[in-house]
């Protein structure tokens, strides 16, 4: 699709994303969203119900619902199934890093007959630890990715000035176009290094091979929930704010 977007009668060439064709009315692509509205605004203009926002914000905090569900134009489905597979990757590999000697002896050394969940209380730091640096790390891939916000500033800026409008989201495109390249190639490092690291890791130490799966698969699933729990206690306290017509509780909302 060569997405379109037309303006006082013209049409401006933005990204090119799939093979059919489709155009955006620029007075509704550069509508204020709901969720950028103030209070009043807010409470006024956005109709949704309580479990349409739930589902809108899952699609985007979510992992697995953004990736397969969620369309996104500056993020192509493969640059997201990219992603999810990195995701994966990472919390592997972290959880393998902070698996030091003195832990990996405590197991080989352990006596006592252990259930299913056993690893779980010895694993809350690494836990922790894995979390934080995945977040961090997520972040900073983030930046390879432009955020829709920077094209409607550009429109809400040059929309008088076709030609510096033109100008501005063909050096735009490029930019995307340029930071995707480079996010593949970066991919494609990750992937070498963790595949690497995974192989290693599952060689040299053996014996904990299915602990480090278990809490790597109970991490991966606790993260899932955390992003569950965390859409669902914003839309409540939105909502809240709402029926109370109060507007520090909706700003509470926007924290998170």
């Amino acid at each position: 699709m060569n997405k379109k977007i037309l303006f006082s009668k013209q049409t401006i060439s933005f990204y090119d994303i799939k093979n059919n064709e489709s155009n955006i009315n620029i007075e509704e692509y550069l509508e204020t969203e709901y969720d950028d509205m103030d209070f009043d605004d807010a409470i006024k203009k956005d109709k949704r119900k309580f479990f349409e926002y739930f589902m809108y914000k899952l699609k985007i905090n979510q992992i697995i619902l953004n990736t397969f569900y969620t369309n996104d134009y500056l993020r192509p489905r493969v640059i997201k199934i990219i992603l999810f597979i990195i995701d994966i990757e990472l919390f592997l590999v972290l959880n393998a890093l902070f698996f030091n000697e003195a832990y990996i002896s405590e197991i080989f050394h352990l006596t006592k007959k252990e259930n299913f969940f056993s690893f779980i209380p010895r694993s809350i730091n690494r836990f922790f630890y894995t979390t934080i640096v995945r977040v961090i790390i997520n972040y900073l891939i983030d930046c390879f990715f432009i955020d829709e916000k920077k094209i409607k500033g550009i429109f809400r800026r040059e929309k008088e000035n076709i030609t510096v409008l033109k100008y501005q989201i063909s050096k735009t495109a490029k930019l995307i176009k340029n930071r995707s390249i480079s996010f593949i190639i970066l991919s494609f490092f990750i992937t070498s290094f963790s595949l690497y690291y995974i192989f290693c890791f599952h060689n040299i130490y053996p014996n904990i091979r299915n602990e480090w799966i278990k809490s790597s698969i109970v991490i991966i699933i606790f993260m899932q929930i955390f992003y569950i729990f965390k859409c669902l206690v914003e839309t409540s306290i939105r909502f809240i704010g709402f029926k109370c017509e109060s507007e520090r509780i909706y700003k509470v909302s926007l924290l998170f």
